[in-house]
């Protein structure tokens, strides 16, 4: 066997071509990041190959012809080392049915065995961008960013939503549970949600889960007047899923939550489509970073965004500056574009900031971020010094000062909770 898939030049011939010459509407560009032991053009060739008609050897009904206008083609190639750079493939769109085999056949071949390829050391998808056919079956957010502050009777505000995670993650009662919820929403604030670790406990069930913190969010609005929204947790195999769904909904949901990585992009999808869904959807991205980590390998956090508004996502985490987790802020940027950008005629999706959020780094998200996202806090309003309510309090007054652009020092003055706060956990005002 040889090494490499032998190459004569007539099949070179048809393997490049200039992106002046592609049909934008006929291919789709996906642009990846390769480093391996072979020179850069034989593994953008062998990667070419590999993701549309070819295989390890070539075979007698792959003829030129098929080759030619199945195949995909090189159109553009930036070496960074003579074993490394960027590479730019066209893909025959009709390759793919966007509605029979979606995504998921699309990613299967794209971003499927190329990964396990001897001459690679890593690879990572970084781009993808679809002729506006091929997208436009997808069915995008139902809510998006305008639809979800509509339900908040916020849609003439500009300023951040913020939310709470209820912690701890697990453990507590439906009593407890609800309390908690009761005791944040007298905070004013929009928005609570299970932690993703949580779905149906035998000691937290999840239908008597929803009606016991609806009742709590009711008794609290009937105090202060504010609406509050309680994503809960769906997360589930696909048939189970959208059965949840319906009878989280039918107990009074108002906001459902799914993780991505888990139930994939055909599940958040059909969630999207399902008409008998009439709550926003939020995703949480928990388990991305075991394919969009590696800076060199694997999937980028972008395409996952862009994929997720593609397939419904009301709202979707981003991570938060200066939290608890990695994160880099031109990723940052590049996720808040992906979600709220020109895409098709999609709606924008909410972009969340979350993973150690508190009053004192909020002005930092909102220097990298923008204003047009939903700021979490689990620790950063539940560990306040005073308590649940006094930490939502303390979340709001540190939008506002950020808002009003007011010193921190005179936003501690107007408000004894922000101030226990930053007395806690400091404050960051750039990042």
């Amino acid at each position: 066997m040889s090494e490499y898939i032998p190459f004569d030049d007539q099949i070179r011939k048809i393997l490049y071509a200039t992106i002046e010459s592609i049909d934008l509407e006929k291919y789709i560009i996906a642009t990846y990041y390769l480093d391996g032991t072979a020179p850069l053009s034989k593994m953008a060739e062998e990667v070419a190959i590999e993701n549309s008609t070819g295989t390890w050897t070539l075979v007698g009904r792959e003829t030129l012809e098929l080759r030619d206008r199945y195949g995909a083609k090189i159109v553009n190639i930036i070496p960074t080392s003579e074993n490394s750079g960027i590479v730019q493939l066209a893909i025959n769109a009709e390759n793919y049915d966007p509605e029979i085999g979606g995504l998921e056949n699309f990613l299967s071949d794209v971003a499927g065995n190329i990964y396990d390829m001897k001459i690679l050391n890593n690879i990572k998808l970084l781009d993808l961008v679809f002729p506006k056919y091929w997208a436009a079956p997808f069915p995008g957010p139902k809510f998006g960013i305008e639809g979800v502050r509509k339900l908040l009777d916020l849609e003439k505000e500009s300023r951040p939503l913020v939310g709470s995670i209820t912690k701890p993650n697990l453990g507590l009662n439906i009593e407890t549970y609800a309390q908690q919820a009761y005791e944040v929403a007298l905070g004013e604030l929009d928005f609570i949600k299970d932690d993703e670790a949580l779905v149906n406990p035998k000691y937290c069930p999840i239908i008597d889960r929803v009606v016991a913190v609806m009742e709590a969010l009711d008794k609290a609005k009937e105090q202060t007047g504010k609406k509050v929204l309680y994503a809960v947790n769906i997360t589930s195999g696909p048939n189970k899923m959208l059965e949840l769904a319906d009878k989280v909904v039918e107990a009074g949901a108002n906001h459902i939550m799914v993780c991505l990585a888990y139930v994939d992009y055909g599940g958040l999808r059909a969630l999207a489509e399902d008409p008998s869904i009439t709550v926003p959807i939020h995703v949480h991205r928990c388990g991305h970073g075991a394919y969009t980590r590696n800076p060199k390998h694997g999937i980028s956090t972008t395409i996952m965004s862009k994929l997720a508004r593609m397939c419904g996502a009301d709202e979707l985490h981003t991570g938060s500056i200066a939290g608890k987790f990695l994160y880099d802020s031109l990723e940052a940027r590049q996720n808040v574009i992906a979600m709220t950008g020109e895409l098709y005629d999609f709606k924008q999706t909410l972009p969340v900031s979350s993973a150690g959020n508190h009053p004192g780094n909020i002005r930092a998200n909102i220097a990298v971020m923008g204003t047009d996202i939903l700021f979490l806090a689990g620790g950063g309003i539940l560990g306040h010094p005073d308590g649940s309510t006094a930490g939502a309090k303390a979340m709001m007054k540190a939008v506002e000062a950020a808002m009003k652009n007011m010193p921190i020092d005179e936003a501690v003055k107007e408000s004894p909770e922000l101030k226990r706060a930053i007395d806690k956990w400091g404050y960051i005002e750039r990042w």
